[in-house]
């Protein structure tokens, strides 16, 4: 992601121009006597304060390529119950 900035005046004249970079990703700031004074950028849930891994994880959860979890504790992973030949194997084995 990289940053474009666009005085007022260049802002309107390249509207089209400053919205395909926003599409892209990028993130165009609009200034006015060298003052930033907006930012454009994808409304796709970033947050000011993400950092760059968050960001990253939103965008490939939005591509459908990463699934979100929940935040919270991770239950304690319990060993599953065997039966017959797999008994038998686990106690040759100790």
């Amino acid at each position: 992601m990289k940053q474009v900035s666009y005085g007022v005046r260049d802002f309107q004249a390249n509207l089209g121009e400053a919205l395909r970079a926003a599409e892209r990703g990028d993130r165009v700031v609009i200034t006015s006597r060298g003052r930033a004074v907006a930012i454009l950028a994808r409304p796709d849930g970033d947050e000011p304060g993400d950092s760059p891994e968050e960001r990253r994880r939103k965008r490939l959860a939005a591509e459908g390529k990463l699934k979100l979890g929940k935040r919270g504790i991770i239950p304690p992973y319990t060993l599953p119950r065997v039966s017959g030949l797999a008994r038998q194997l686990e106690a040759d084995r100790r």
